[in-house]
């Protein structure tokens, strides 16, 4: 059964759904390749857990070398993968007064440039096939409310919450997991390494946010003396968009969130998960560089 929370979006929110409800996945665990691999191996496969493990990695590695190749791979009955560019807006060719030339490489495009690298950055595209499209999930798909959802809703009604484990599936099925266990794995994995960063660095890591409530998490060294790893993550299937100058990001306005970015200076980042055009309740971490006396 897929369990669903309730986020709302706040009143000040500058979108036109400020202050409505919206229901959310609340993820139960993630499972990475020996998870599959032991499930698998269960199935009552005559392959053990470690061949499964070892066609598994080579299977992903041959899907990344296809991908970089300019291929798509379609996995029937879940998805096409495919790389997918985020484009910059060029205003020309080329620019004769500066003698730049449109180029097939990835970068930004500097304030007053007509002309560059193409492409602001390349990710992975996944669309549904299959069995996995919309429609045939939607015949199989069992939703359910989480404990804390049902508590929030017989609150509203002015009746006692119902019991943890009671039945509140749409299409059947019971809720056996609790809201307060899958906010503590979703808080479990928002966290990032620091490895890699440079330069002595002292400070809490852990950011305050829960994303539980569908705000984004930010992770990184508040106070750092040399750089800081930055990582911003946030809901399945949603878009962060993030700002680094104080400024209020919106489901439309900031820099679209990729990949962990280094600061070398004190910052004020915000992010917000836009999904579904509805932007969330926006995260604030502020990094301070100190001199290290």
């Amino acid at each position: 059964m897929i369990e669903l929370y309730l986020s709302k979006v706040t009143d000040t929110s500058e979108s036109e759904q400020a202050g409505n409800l919206y229901a959310r996945v609340s993820y139960k665990q993630t499972l990475g390749i020996m998870d599959m691999a032991r499930h698998m191996a269960e199935h009552n496969t005559a392959f053990s857990e470690g061949l499964i493990t070892g066609i598994l990695i080579d299977f992903v590695r041959c899907v990344r070398e296809q991908v970089l190749n300019g291929n798509t791979v379609k996995i029937d009955n879940l998805a096409i993968f495919k790389a997918t560019v985020e484009a910059n807006g060029m205003e020309t060719l080329y620019d004769a007064q500066t003698e730049k030339v449109a180029q097939a490489s990835i970068g930004t495009l500097k304030s007053g440039d007509k002309t560059g690298p193409a492409v602001k950055t390349i990710k992975l595209l996944a669309q549904s096939t299959g069995e996995f499209t919309r429609d045939e999930l939607k015949k199989d798909a069992k939703l359910g409310w989480t404990d804390k959802a049902k508590a929030e809703i017989a609150a509203a009604k002015g009746e006692t919450a119902p019991a943890s484990g009671s039945n509140g599936s749409q299409n059947g099925g019971s809720n056996g997991s609790s809201q307060n266990e899958n906010e503590n794995q979703n808080e479990n994995q928002g966290g990032s390494s620091q490895s890699g960063s440079s330069g002595s660095q002292s400070g809490s890591q852990n950011s305050g946010s829960s994303d539980s409530s569908g705000k984004p998490t930010i992770s990184g060294i508040a106070n750092f003396q040399t750089s800081t790893t930055v990582t911003i993550t946030g809901p399945e299937g949603a878009t962060i968009r993030y700002t680094n100058d104080g400024s209020t990001p919106t489901a439309t306005s900031g820099e679209i969130y990729s990949e962990p970015f280094t600061l070398n200076d004190s910052a004020t980042i915000k992010a917000v998960a836009v999904v579904d055009g509805v932007a969330s309740e926006v995260t604030t971490r502020v990094f301070t560089k100190s001199s290290g006396d």
